[in-house]
């Protein structure tokens, strides 16, 4: 009996050890503060998902094209400018509402631009034999003192094409084509239109 004594005693004293090491990790679990598993945790420190980005569509812009302009009489320069001018026998200045562009009678005369033919006519006081055109992009051209017209009001017309011959009719001294532009009423001085191109547009765009 007595040789079984120590045996029991370590025993005893492992067992109690044990609880003791038990009892103090129960007692530190609950000390412990409650979170989430350890999966959430790792999930909830992410990044969140940004919401997906909605384009919007804007609509698009008119389609256009370039329209160039070109001098109505080739080989001849201007010999009278837009704007204040005295002619002679006038006691002062007045607007010239366009250019002047001298040339032998039946000298081609050409359209500037592609357009219609809104009017031809014949005014004594004035610009004796006229064509007027209008243009896509808003702007009229008129053409006066022409000894010959070889368009009619309504016709399409090409630009370069050629609608009638220098001459001298109406308030004319000479040989010459008055040539002037206009938009939305007003006159432009030619020099600004001629040589240079102009968007105009082909058709408006549907949202």
């Amino acid at each position: 009996m007595r040789s079984l004594l120590p045996t029991a005693r370590s025993i005893l004293i492992h067992t109690g050890q044990t609880a003791i090491l038990a009892g103090m990790a129960v007692l530190a679990m609950a000390a412990a503060p409650m979170g989430a598993p350890a999966g959430e945790a790792a999930t909830m420190t992410e990044t969140p998902a940004l919401a997906p980005i909605q384009a919007v569509a804007e609509p698009a812009g008119p389609v256009t094209r370039q329209m160039a302009f070109i001098a109505p009489v080739r080989g001849y320069g201007v010999n009278s400018p837009f704007g204040l001018r005295k002619l002679a026998g006038e006691a002062r200045a007045r607007a010239h509402k366009g250019v002047d562009i001298a040339a032998p009678k039946g000298t081609g005369v050409l359209v500037t631009a592609e357009g219609r033919v809104l009017r031809t006519g014949y005014d004594a006081g004035g610009f004796g034999n006229f064509v007027e055109v209008s243009h896509p992009n808003g702007m009229t051209s008129l053409y006066g003192h022409l000894s010959r017209i070889d368009v009619a009001s309504g016709m399409a017309v090409e630009s370069g094409q050629r609608i009638g011959l220098v001459g001298s009719t109406g308030y004319s001294t000479g040989p010459h084509l008055h040539f002037q532009i206009e938009r939305n009423g007003r006159t432009v001085d030619p020099a600004r239109v001629v040589g240079r191109a102009f968007a105009v547009v082909v058709k408006a765009s549907q949202a």
